[in-house]
Parts: structure tokens; sequence; C-alpha cells
């Protein structure tokens, strides 16, 4: 997987687009995929683009983040901006569930 990443680099492109570049990684390969991404944006003045659904990603590469709903841009700018959008209020996961007997084959 490293070596597909890294191979996006060749030819020194001056934009790079990666598609959940860490997904299903181990923290440690995620870490240094990561540190791979922000080495080559800062030493070859690239520009990354990728989609990620963590948050936490974006907090370690973006500099600005763009949300997007039904392929529409609801919201573009920093961190903060998109925290400060979409992160206030409390979010609540009801679950409502039977019982079922296994022996009985009965809810």
């Amino acid at each position: 997987m490293r070596a597909r990443r890294i191979g996006a680099q060749v030819g020194d492109p001056a934009v790079v687009f990666l598609d959940e570049p860490s997904s299903g990684m181990d923290p440690v390969s995620r870490r240094g995929m990561w540190n791979l991404i922000t080495d080559s944006v800062s030493e070859r003045d690239m520009s990354v683009v990728l989609t990620t659904h963590s948050m936490e990603e974006c907090e370690a590469l973006c500099g600005r983040v763009g949300v997007m709903v039904a392929g529409t841009f609801v919201c573009l700018g920093s961190i903060q901006h998109v925290k400060s959008r979409f992160g206030q209020g409390t979010y609540t996961l009801s679950i409502h569930y039977q019982e079922y007997s296994v022996l009985s084959g009965t809810f």
C-alpha cells in the first residue's frame, strides 16, 4: 500500500489526490502514512487533496476542510470553522431491542 502512495508522487506532481489514505491501517502505520504525506507537502511544495471520514486525519493533515453532502460543498474552511459549524450540540443514540430466546425461538 505504501509503495502505491509513493508511486503517486513519481514525476514530482503539483497535486496528489488520495482517497481515504489511511483507511484500514493500524495506528502506527497510519501515523507513518501521515508523516509521509506531510513531509512530501513541505519538501516538494505540493498540494494534496484527500477524502476521509476521519476528523483526526483532517486535523493531522489539512489546512482547509470541505464538507460535502450529496455532491455539494456545504462548508469550506479551517478545521475550527468546520467544528464550530457542525460540532455543536448533543447527539443521542437510542437502541431499542427485544430479547430473543435461543432455546424457545421466540421474542
